[in-house]
């Protein structure tokens, strides 16, 4: 259910995040009545997606020397920029007349020092005018990115399009000729980027070298830090690290530093064969993975696999959980180094790695259906069908096939299985109530049975995947079609005539009627004198 409800649990956060954080800027705006309406909100949401970031709420210690400088507080305010970052929390904390420790404990000391330093920098650089357009000069003074080289220019201008963007003004007009870029409708400075969409931005040269192996995997990571700031970091030589590619969260923009003929320097001993994808997010990580992101880099990805034979879409890690338990999207899995048969992975799944991410954050199994979105249906049933085969026998490698069944309306499709023997961890079944694989997942099978399985409806749809090594005997099943019949007076039916089996909407037996709590189940009648089977959905 983790899964399902991912982007619901987004959609509840960022309600919960409104109300609590409305009163911390209305309140910061009333003490600081000259700064444009909105600003404050625009400003945060870029740095932190609102959020009171402490050390806790980051992966990496502040002091890892390839980390990106820790921004703290709502504001994303940084104590230690590591040489290259401003520390405009001791910016911020003499302008505003409050401590630096008072500032990065309490949310609202935070935003409202912020604005006091807005107010007194607006002031000293003669800013009247309540209009948001007038004051980017001091939204750039006290800011984290680093300015005065030519290199810091587009990370800069990136950071406050999207504070810009988040205010509702006119971006043709205040950015200009630089819109079109800053925009993603002309997306390259040079024609340089290996994938068409990219804005190029390279990385410092000693951030990166020569690649002298075939690429053949994909890393996926995310940032620790905000999207114009990990644009930034890459170009400091002393942060020695960088990516093929930026991914911004609020709209997928994508960011090229690496040309992917060249090594970047993202994942130790997998740099050579790989290419490296940061996705934007830190602090509280899944509010950052949007569907716009997820869309964009699963475009990448397609493109990726279009351009390189060795690299197969099918191929993308998909299975957070195994059925013993174990998370594989949570902590270090080393799930092998170059030729893995899983070519699409996180930082924590390659070898010689600390990394751990992007953890059980990255929902990887929506996002392979986005990778494989074209997939071929085969379409089983249709009007006046009543029941079928949905054998699968002796299955081969590297597959991916997808069945729906359709009925007539009012109908519901009951699948029943008679054998069942996939690869144990490595090859899985998913069967969705519905007529694609977006639709409600009924459950995921590896190595137990899924039984008999019963749609809500008069559609079902079924999906296999299979790895690249070792194969098993598949599986057999009958489907049948029944009337849409809703009753929770079963119990009334003489059980001597029949014998009576309980199923849950996820195919498990239930051994007690008596203890059935409230819900839809169903309902397997088998009559004693000739086998023949009623099923029935039932309220209860």
């Amino acid at each position: 259910m983790r899964k399902i409800s991912f982007f619901v649990l987004i959609l509840f956060f960022f309600v919960t995040l409104k109300a609590q954080d409305t009163e911390v800027f209305r309140l910061a705006e009333e003490q600081c009545p000259s700064l444009p309406q909105g600003l404050l909100r625009a400003i945060a949401f870029t740095n932190t997606q609102c959020h009171h970031l402490t050390d806790a709420d980051y992966g990496v210690p502040a002091d890892d020397p390839a980390a990106m400088p820790h921004a703290y507080g709502m504001m994303g305010l940084v104590r230690d920029g590591k040489g290259y970052f401003r520390e405009n929390l001791k910016t911020v904390s003499e302008l505003s007349g409050y401590s630096e420790q008072d500032i990065l404990d309490d949310p609202t000391l935070n935003v409202l020092a912020y604005a006091k330093a807005c107010e007194k920098t607006a002031l000293q650089m003669g800013v009247t005018s309540k209009s948001p357009e007038a004051w980017m000069p001091v939204i750039i003074e006290l800011s984290e990115l680093p300015i005065g080289e030519k290199m810091d220019e587009l990370p800069m201008k990136m950071m406050l399009y999207s504070v810009y963007d988040h205010m509702g003004v006119d971006l043709k007009a205040l950015f200009g000729e630089d819109y079109p870029l800053l925009s993603g409708t002309e997306v390259s400075l040079a024609k340089e980027t290996d994938y068409p969409n990219a804005i190029w931005n390279p990385a410092a040269e000693c951030n990166y070298e020569a690649r002298t192996k075939e690429v053949s995997a994909v890393v996926i990571h995310y940032t620790e830090g905000s999207y114009a700031g990990c644009i930034s970091w890459f170009q400091n030589c002393d942060a020695q690290v960088s990516a093929h590619y930026v991914i911004r969260s609020y709209d997928g923009q994508v960011t090229q530093m690496v040309r992917e003929k060249d090594k970047a320097w993202h994942a130790r001993s997998a740099n050579g064969y790989t290419i490296g994808v940061e996705h934007e997010a830190y602090g509280d990580i899944i509010s950052f993975f949007t569907r716009e992101m997820y869309a964009s880099s699963a475009d990448l990805m397609r493109n990726i696999c279009f351009r390189y034979e060795a690299i197969n879409g099918n191929r993308t890690f998909c299975t957070d959980t195994l059925d013993n338990g174990t998370a594989l999207d949570s902590g270090l899995h080393n799930l092998g180094g170059e030729g893995a048969c899983i070519q699409i992975r996180g930082h924590q799944h390659y070898p010689d790695q600390s990394h751990t991410d992007p953890g059980p954050y990255w929902n990887w199994n929506y996002y392979y259906k986005l990778i494989n979105e074209d997939a071929s249906v085969i379409n089983l049933g249709g009007p006046g069908v009543t029941e079928g085969e949905l054998n699968h026998e002796q299955y081969g490698n590297d597959e991916r096939v997808i069945w729906v069944i359709r009925s007539d309306d009012n109908t519901i499709i009951n699948l029943e299985f008679s054998a069942f023997n996939l690869e144990t961890d490595y090859d899985f079944l998913w069967i969705y109530d519905g007529d694609n694989v977006f639709a409600p997942q009924l459950g995921r099978w590896n190595t137990m049975s899924p039984g008999l399985v019963t749609s809500s409806g008069n559609v079902m749809c079924v999906e296999f995947r299979s790895d690249c090594l070792t194969t098993a005997s598949g599986w057999r099943a009958h489907w049948t079609v029944s009337h849409d019949g809703v009753s929770d007076e079963f119990f009334d039916l003489e059980e001597g005539d029949y014998e009576i089996s309980v199923y849950d909407m996820m195919g498990r037996i239930v051994k007690d009627n008596d203890l059935l709590p409230h819900g839809v189940y169903i309902v397997r009648y088998t009559r004693m004198n000739d086998g023949k089977v009623i099923v029935r959905r039932i309220i209860r």
